[in-house]
């Protein structure tokens, strides 16, 4: 659906983060049910999420969190409305295959495939991967305002 990635300024705008804390590079490509993303934020040795230096993998979520809501964005966007706010409510069947974020030197591909979109709540499958090694995985549920779920 991209000629080129989405990045910079027009993907900040859809992220609902600030600062460093928008953790995604680029959008490389999206449709109606899955998006497909790319960062090396995880080697940034100011990364926010960091402890010591450390980049534990259970901060994973965090990346998959936020490519669910540029999905979430730019579905919004093409529809000519702006994404609400939502809260990450629940995370499930996720397996960490490594240990620290920051020790993977290439380029992470975050996936997310939407599983069920209805009336403000959404469910998504996440995959975290570099070009070869399997990073994490797991299932998200997540709950964006509006004024039909207040």
């Amino acid at each position: 659906m991209l000629e080129k990635p989405l990045e910079g300024a027009e993907l900040y705008n859809l992220l609902p983060h600030a600062g460093s804390m928008r953790l995604i590079d680029k959008v490389i490509d999206w449709d109606q049910s899955q998006i497909q993303c790319q960062t090396s934020s995880h080697c940034h040795a100011d990364n926010p999420l960091r402890n010591n230096g450390q980049l534990s993998a259970v901060h994973a979520a965090e990346y998959g969190a936020q490519t669910m809501a540029l999905h979430g964005g730019l579905l919004a966007r093409q529809s000519g409305q702006q994404q609400p706010g939502g809260y990450l409510v629940s995370l499930r069947g996720v397996k960490l295959h490594v240990r620290q974020l920051n020790e993977l030197d290439a380029p992470l591909q975050i996936q997310a495939t939407q599983l069920l979109a209805d009336r403000g709540n959404m469910l998504y499958d996440f995959v975290l991967k570099t070009e070869s090694v399997l990073v994490a995985e797991g299932r998200a549920a997540v709950i964006v305002h509006s004024e039909e779920n207040q």
